[in-house]
């Protein structure tokens, strides 16, 4: 393994920054804001935010001018008085302040500010501006400061190219060592879940090293919150160079399915970390290969380690690859959008099924580490060479170096040509790793949360909900007619949500059969939705042969 090397310093200098025309710098102020500044010559009225939408527009509607000077939205940095034509005070406004809250609000990509205890997780490419008015430079002022595997007091700057995408951890002090070891822990986790991660890290980090030979690993600074959110406990991180562990409503003493869920949750974020993020990211399906990817590592390696008996593996898998299904439905991959893919998480789920099934009908002796090892080898040898093509992902897993074999199913899974739906069951037909069944209660719960999700967008135009054991969280979204956000379904048509055998059918009847449906919150008042649109169900998942599975996969 390589770790770079440890350092203190007051200021780190680049070369050439002084030199810079539009200057960036984010600012600790607080446990739970933050300053960003930008420094722009007379000339510049307007810069262009290198990350725009909706999703950025959201994040920016939080910040707070600290002068009359600046202005974000979802598209630009402004200069007010610039869009109002008074030239004097344009003039002695180069400098646009905000004041950026901490926010555990999900939105797309990484997040702007994210609490850690007293210290706050940034990524830099919620700040970064385009090029318009000349050359940008990054700066970070902080009593601590985390960033690149090195620790700083005061003041950083990072290099031109990191600047603009890059995540970082503004601390109150200056963040001690240990060793080669950079984390920050929010003593909210409590001792024995700080314990756990520490272990998983490590067991991971060493099984993934010995697995993958070839592959480059830095170790992350890892920053672990206990944050409290809608819905129950649940996981959200992030992979860069600050590996970001949110964890939501965690319990101080995890139940065994809880400590399972940390595991496979952290698990991933360090497999990440043995791939190459950037260098896929001009493929079609980069998000697939990196998520889906991480997935496949968690999984094979929960396996090896005994974190997953056979039997949980199994049904993590056939979870997978129905919510797969269920989202894809009659679609072939290549078709689909990239919020559908989003909104279903289909390059996790869909991702975990392609890798794990497509490197079990592999053709040839290499194993599946090694096929996936051998992957990112290709990659990092034609890195940097404009000219030189892409490894072929489905050949590198399916046949490896071999290049007189021709990859059978990957080409046809990912494609454009044929259902996804059409091409499993032609799959397992012919390989044997899965059987046809009827939907688990898992299944039909993952069904109700669909069905859920239409009524909401009937009744709010968008839909944001939180699944939990016995029931289901409704966020706050705006323009809803009858849900309000905080609310917890508890029943559908007087059954109850989850995990009884009837709640579908029944749920699908009254919206066929009343085109509404009667819902149940938890403070016991009945609601009815308005339902125009008939939830069509699956009939048809699969179950994976573990064994049949794993004899291939160990080969």
């Amino acid at each position: 393994m390589r770790y770079r090397q440890l350092l203190v310093a007051s200021f780190l200098a680049v070369s050439g920054m002084a030199n810079a025309d539009v200057d960036v710098n984010i600012k600790y102020l607080h446990s739970q804001a933050l300053e960003v500044s930008y420094q722009l010559p007379p000339a510049c009225p307007s810069l262009a935010f290198k990350k725009k939408g909706s999703d950025a527009a959201k994040i920016r509607s939080t910040w707070q001018p600290l002068d009359a000077c600046g202005k974000a939205d979802g598209q630009h940095l402004s200069n007010e008085y610039a869009q109002q034509g008074q030239q004097a005070q344009q003039a002695t406004c180069t400098q646009l302040r905000f004041q950026v809250p901490v926010s555990t609000n999900k939105v797309r990509g990484y997040p702007a500010a994210f609490p850690v205890a007293d210290a706050i997780y940034v990524h830099t490419s919620n700040y970064a501006v385009e090029t318009g008015c000349g050359k940008v430079s990054y700066s970070f002022s902080a009593p601590g400061i985390a960033m690149n595997a090195q620790v700083f007091a005061d003041h950083a700057r990072p290099t031109d190219v990191k600047g603009e995408d890059m995540s970082v951890l503004l601390l109150p002090k200056v963040l001690k060592t240990d060793g080669n070891f950079i984390g920050y822990f929010d003593p909210a986790l409590g001792e024995a879940n700080i314990s756990n991660i520490r272990k998983i890290a490590a067991e991971s980090i060493a099984f993934l090293h010995q697995a993958l030979p070839r592959a480059t690993f830095d170790m992350p600074i890892i920053a672990a919150s206990r944050v409290v959110g809608p819905g129950g406990a649940r996981p959200d991180g992030d992979a860069g160079d600050v590996l970001r562990l949110g964890l939501f409503n965690w319990p101080l003493q995890p139940d065994a399915e809880t400590e399972r869920m940390l595991t496979l949750f952290v698990s991933h974020e360090f497999s990440h970390r043995f791939q190459m993020r950037d260098a896929t990211d001009a493929y079609v399906d980069a998000r697939l290969i990196h998520e889906g990817g991480a997935e496949f590592l968690r999984w094979l390696m929960a396996v090896r380690k005994g974190w997953l008996t056979h039997e949980q593996a199994a049904d993590d898998l056939n979870m997978a690859l129905g919510e797969c299904l269920l989202n894809v439905r009659q679609s072939s991959w290549g078709n689909l959008t990239a919020n559908q893919i989003a909104g279903g998480r289909l390059d996790y789920r869909c991702g975990l099924a392609v890798y794990v099934l497509g490197l079990a009908a592999r053709q040839g002796k290499a194993g599946p580490f090694e096929r996936f090892d051998g992957f990112y080898e290709q990659l990092r040898q034609v890195q940097g060479q404009i000219q030189a093509p892409r490894p072929d992902f489905a050949h590198a897993l399916e046949c490896g170096v071999e290049s007189t074999c021709k990859s059978k199913w990957l080409p046809r899974l990912l494609g454009k040509q044929e259902s996804m739906q059409a091409v499993w069951g032609d799959f397992f037909q012919q390989t044997g790793f899965a059987h046809t069944v009827v939907a688990s209660q898992q299944q039909k719960n993952a069904m109700l949360n669909q069905a859920m999700q239409e009524l909401m967008r009937e009744d709010c135009g968008t839909s944001s909900t939180f699944p939990q054991a016995d029931k289901l969280g409704v966020d706050e979204v705006k323009g809803c007619k009858i849900l309000r956000g905080g609310m917890n379904i508890i029943q559908s048509e007087n059954l109850p949500l989850y995990n009884h055998p009837d709640t579908l059918a029944a749920t699908i009847a009254a919206c066929r059969q009343r085109s509404q449906v009667r819902l149940t919150i938890e403070s016991g008042q009945q609601l009815d939705l308005p339902c125009k649109k008939v939830y069509q169900p699956v009939e048809q998942f699969y179950a994976v042969d573990m064994m049949k599975l794993l004899s291939s996969l160990n080969h």
